[in-house]
C-alpha cells in the first residue's frame, strides 16, 4: 500500500510550486499560466502525494491524446515513482497504470469515444493535462465522475480565450472560489527556477514576435485571438527565390470537392539542435468556383503526377492527404503513375497553427516566390471572432486553403513517425 511522505524530491522548487503542493486541497485544483512554468511537474508531484493519501482504488489521468499524456506527464511521473522506489506497472495496450494498490485509467480526451468511457466511471481523483484543449462535454462528465468522498481533481492548462468555459465557469467563478470548491494558482516563468536564463530570454524573444503567443504563453493572460493568424509573416524575410538544398521532400494537400484543391511540395532541412527548416517549393491551386468546373479525382491525380515527376519524387517520398480526401487517396493508390507512398494526415487545427506560427517567428518556414496563393493567404488568414465569443480558437474559413495545405506537409511526417532521410544529390 502507498504511504504518505512529508516531502517529494522533484528538483528545485519555487514558493508557488510548494504552495500548490501543500495547499491544493479543494475539490478542483487548477494550475494555469505560462508555458514552461512548472505547472505539469508540480501537478504530478501533488498527484502522487494525493494517491498516497486517498483511500480509493480507481483514478483517472487524461491528456489531449494518449501520446501527449505520455510525453508531457508520464515520462517524468515514472521518474518520480522510481526516485521514491514505488512499484508501478504500465500496461501500454490497455492504457492502465498500476501504482502499488491503485489503478489509474489513462485516456486521451480528444480520442473518439472518450466521453462514453468516462461516463461509465466513478473515480477517486482525476489528473488532467492540457484541459483547455479538451471538449467541454468530456471535461464536465469527468468532473461529475469524481464523486467519491474526498475525491479531488488536479488540472493544468495554458490560457485560452477569456470566453472559454473553464475560465468563466471555474477560474473566474467567485462563488466557487469563495466556497473553496475551486482553487486556482497562476504560474509564470519565474515560478520555474530550473530554467536557464538564456533559455528564458530566447523563449520570451520568440514569443514577442506574436502578440497572442506572448500574452498567453509568457504573461499567462486569457486573451482573445484576433486579427491575422500569421502576423509574424514578412514577405521580405519569408519569401525566397534562390534554389535550396533539402534533406527530403513530400507532397501535401488541401482538398475541396467543389471549392479549392491545392497541392504543395514541402522540403525539409533537418536540424536536431535548432529544429527543422521547411520550404514550400511549389504549389498548384485549382479554384472550382472561379473556373466554374469541378475537378474530378482523376484530374487531381494528374496534378499530383506532374508535381511528383517535376521534383523527381519516388517511393521514398510521401503524399500527405487530409482525412476527408478518402476518394482521392483511393484514386492515387490505384494509379500506377504514382510512385510515392500515400498517407492520411489527421489535422489538429490549433496545434498545427501554433507550430507554423512558431516556424515563421523563428524563421524556419519559407515560401518560394512562385507560390503566389500561399504568399497572399499567409497574410489574409484570420481568426474567427464569432468563435472567440464561444471560447474557441478557430480560423475563419476564408483564404484558408493554402495554410491548411502547409499543415499536412509540416505536421504529417511528424505525426506519422517519419524519420527524415538525406536526399542523394543528382
Amino acid at each position: 500500500m502507498l504511504s504518505n511522505k512529508q516531502y517529494w524530491n522533484w528538483g528545485e522548487t519555487s514558493p508557488k510550486s510548494k504552495d500548490f503542493f501543500n495547499n491544493s486541497n479543494a475539490w478542483i485544483n487548477i494550475a494555469e499560466g505560462a508555458v514552461r512554468s512548472s505547472k505539469t511537474v508540480t501537478c504530478s508531484a501533488r498527484w502522487l502525494k494525493f494517491l498516497c493519501e486517498s483511500p480509493h482504488e480507481e483514478f483517472l489521468m487524461s491528456g489531449k491524446t494518449i501520446t501527449t499524456l505520455k510525453r508531457n506527464v508520464l515520462t517524468n511521473f515514472f521518474k518520480m515513482l522510481n526516485t521514491e522506489d514505488i512499484w508501478y506497472h504500465h500496461d501500454r495496450y490497455e492504457n492502465i497504470l498500476e501504482v502499488e494498490d491503485k489503478t489509474i485509467y489513462l485516456m486521451g480526451f480528444n480520442d473518439e469515444g472518450a466521453t462514453d468511457v468516462v461516463a461509465g466511471m466513478t473515480v477517486g481523483g482525476w489528473y488532467g493535462d492540457e484541459v483547455t484543449r479538451n471538449p467541454k462535454s468530456t471535461i464536465e462528465i469527468a468532473i461529475s465522475r469524481c464523486s467519491l468522498p474526498g475525491a479531488k481533481m488536479f488540472l493544468n492548462m495554458n490560457p485560452s480565450s477569456p470566453y472559454h468555459f473553464l475560465y468563466t465557469d471555474y477560474i473566474n467563478n467567485k462563488e466557487l472560489l469563495q466556497a473553496g470548491t475551486v482553487k486556482v494558482w497562476k504560474f509564470l516563468l519565474e515560478d520555474n527556477p530550473n530554467l536557464p536564463k538564456q533559455y528564458v530570454d530566447e523563449l520570451v524573444r520568440v514569443n514577442k514576435k506574436n502578440p497572442l503567443f506572448y500574452k498567453r504563453n509568457i504573461l499567462g493572460q486569457w486573451v482573445i485571438a484576433e486579427g491575422a493568424i500569421y502576423d509574424m509573416f514578412d514577405e521580405d524575410v519569408h519569401v525566397y527565390n534562390s534554389p535550396v538544398e533539402v534533406d527530403d521532400m513530400n507532397i501535401t494537400c488541401d482538398y475541396g470537392v467543389s471549392t479549392v484543391t491545392t497541392f504543395g511540395v514541402i522540403g525539409y532541412k533537418k536540424d536536431l539542435v535548432d529544429g527543422n527548416t521547411y520550404y514550400l517549393m511549389d504549389e498548384t491551386y485549382y479554384d472550382a468556383e472561379t473556373k466554374g468546373v469541378t475537378q474530378s479525382d482523376t484530374d487531381r491525380v494528374d496534378d499530383l503526377v506532374k508535381l511528383q515527376d517535376k521534383h523527381h519524387l519516388n517511393k521514398n517520398n510521401t503524399i500527405f492527404l487530409p482525412h476527408d480526401a478518402a476518394s482521392l487517396k483511393a484514386a492515387a493508390k490505384k494509379d500506377k503513375r504514382i510512385k510515392m507512398k500515400v498517407k492520411t494526415y489527421a489535422p489538429d487545427t490549433f496545434e498545427d497553427i501554433t507550430t507554423i506560427q512558431n516556424l515563421f517567428a523563428t524563421n524556419r518556414f519559407f515560401i518560394h516566390s512562385k507560390c503566389k496563393n500561399s504568399i497572399t493567404q499567409a497574410q489574409s488568414y484570420c481568426w474567427d471572432t464569432k468563435a472567440q465569443q464561444r471560447g474557441e480558437d478557430k480560423p475563419l474559413k476564408v483564404d484558408d486553403h493554402c495554410p491548411d495545405m502547409w499543415r499536412g506537409g509540416i505536421l504529417g511526417p511528424r505525426k506519422n513517425g517519419f524519420q527524415l532521410r538525406k536526399r542523394k544529390k543528382r
